[in-house]
C-alpha cells in the first residue's frame, strides 16, 4: 500500500452530489460555481461567495477559498475533475478537496498535506496550507462540520468507495478542468 492510499480517507458511497450533506454539499457547490468563469470568462456567473455568506461564513474564508484554489490551479500536476454545478456525479478533485479539508478541520495536517501532494508540489503544499487551514477553522467557527470517515458508516445500498488511482502529470499543467 503506497502512502498516497494508507493517507487516503474518503467518504463511503460519495459518488454523487446529492449524497453530500451539509458542509460537503456547500463546498462541492462553492467550487463548481468558483471554476465556472474559468470554463466560460464571457458569460455571467452567479456570484460563488453568496452561498458562503449565506451560511455564515466570513469574509476571511471567501478569501482563503479563493486563495488556495488559486494556488492549485497554478501549481496543478495535472487537470482537475471538477464538474459543472448541475452534475449529479462527484468529481474526483471535488472529493479531494472535502477529504483535505475533513483532515486539516480535525487537526491531520500532516495528512491533508500528503493528500493534497496528489494536486501540488511539495511548494505548492507549502503555500496553500495556511489559506487550507483558515478555511477549515472558518467553517468549523460557522457550525459547518465536516464529519470523519471514522464515524460514518456506507449506506447498506452501495460499498463504500475505495481510493481512487493517482493520475499520472500530463503535458497539460495548469488550470484544465474535465467534465
Amino acid at each position: 500500500m503506497s502512502s498516497m492510499q494508507s493517507h487516503r480517507r474518503s467518504m463511503p458511497g460519495r459518488e454523487r452530489f446529492q449524497d453530500l450533506r451539509g458542509a460537503e454539499a456547500l463546498v462541492v457547490s462553492v467550487l463548481r460555481l468558483w471554476a465556472e468563469p474559468l470554463r466560460e470568462p464571457e458569460r455571467q456567473h452567479p456570484h460563488w461567495q453568496d452561498g458562503m455568506t449565506e451560511a455564515g461564513l466570513s469574509n476571511d474564508a471567501a478569501v482563503a477559498f479563493d486563495t488556495l484554489m488559486r494556488i492549485v490551479l497554478a501549481a496543478t500536476t495535472r487537470p482537475l475533475d471538477l464538474h459543472r454545478p448541475p452534475c449529479p456525479s462527484l468529481g474526483t478533485d471535488e472529493a479531494l478537496l472535502l477529504d483535505i479539508l475533513r483532515l486539516a478541520q480535525h487537526g491531520q495536517h500532516g495528512e491533508a498535506g500528503l493528500l493534497m501532494n496528489d494536486w501540488l508540489p511539495l511548494a505548492g503544499v507549502r503555500m496553500a496550507m495556511a489559506p487550507l487551514c483558515v478555511l477549515a477553522a472558518a467553517l468549523g467557527r460557522a457550525g459547518l462540520h465536516l464529519p470523519d470517515p471514522a464515524e460514518v458508516t456506507p449506506s447498506p445500498n452501495r460499498p463504500a468507495v475505495g481510493r481512487m488511482d493517482r493520475p499520472h502529470s500530463s503535458a497539460d499543467r495548469g488550470a484544465t478542468l474535465l467534465h
